[in-house]
């Protein structure tokens, strides 16, 4: 969280609890061998995790999002394109806009990746060539922070920046018997983009939703959010 933001949580006499719901985790994986024309980075984790060695520098680099096109500028890497939506659908009609022949994309991601991006390249006559780079886990010793959380101390507000942690947010919850009744009536729940929302929305309902999809614009519609309750 950036300090400013943090800080103004803090004036307002707002307590900040953090639990990781997904941790990522190196998932082994062979080297490419392929030639392509487009790399694709649609998240920071994925530039954590992957190997350089196997960048071709004469490919173009496409990049989902504010922080993973500044991590790849950070290594010294040119983004050539970057999508003004931040999700899988908005890339896929921006850059199939963007292109004018059949392209051959090195698309390195995370085992949970939506599909997307492969089935609709594949449907375009694209090439997607795909490797798994990591994983994401929900650690035990996280899911005991959350029950002890919920069960001792009310919340008014939680974040998430994926399905993905929605979906272990959830899955752990409902297993919980000694559930507030109350829980999730009084529960206000923000989702990073449309995407998260989506996911989120299949059960319960949002009710903060930045224009911008990254966690800064997140945080700062919170805090708005927040300013106007009192």
């Amino acid at each position: 969280m950036p300090n400013d933001i943090y800080q103004s949580f803090i004036e307002n006499d707002v307590e900040i609890i953090t639990i990781p719901l997904n941790r990522t985790v190196f998932q082994p994986y062979q080297s490419l061998e392929q030639e392509y024309d487009w790399i694709f980075f649609t998240s920071v984790n994925a530039v954590k995790y992957f190997d350089f060695a196997q960048l071709n520098n004469q490919a173009s680099i496409l990049a989902i999002g504010n922080q993973t096109a500044l991590t790849l500028r950070d290594l010294g890497l040119n983004v050539d394109f970057q999508p003004k939506e931040g999700f899988s659908e908005g890339l896929v009609r921006e850059w199939s806009s963007f292109v004018n022949h059949k392209q051959r994309v090195f698309w390195p991601h995370s085992h949970q990746a939506r599909r997307v991006i492969y089935n609709a390249l594949t449907r375009q006559g694209h090439t997607v060539l795909e490797q798994v780079i990591y994983r994401n886990e929900f650690y035990q010793e996280d899911q005991e922070k959350l029950r002890k959380l919920i069960l001792n101390a009310p919340i008014d507000y939680v974040l998430f920046a994926s399905p993905s942690s929605w979906e272990s947010f959830f899955q752990t919850v409902e297993k919980f018997q000694q559930l507030p009744a109350d829980f999730w009536s009084r529960l206000k729940i923000a989702a990073i983009g449309p995407v998260t929302a989506r996911a989120i929305q299949k059960t319960q309902s949002v009710v903060i939703q930045p224009e911008v999809y990254d966690m800064p614009h997140l945080y700062e519609c919170l805090l708005q959010e927040i300013k106007r309750e009192e």
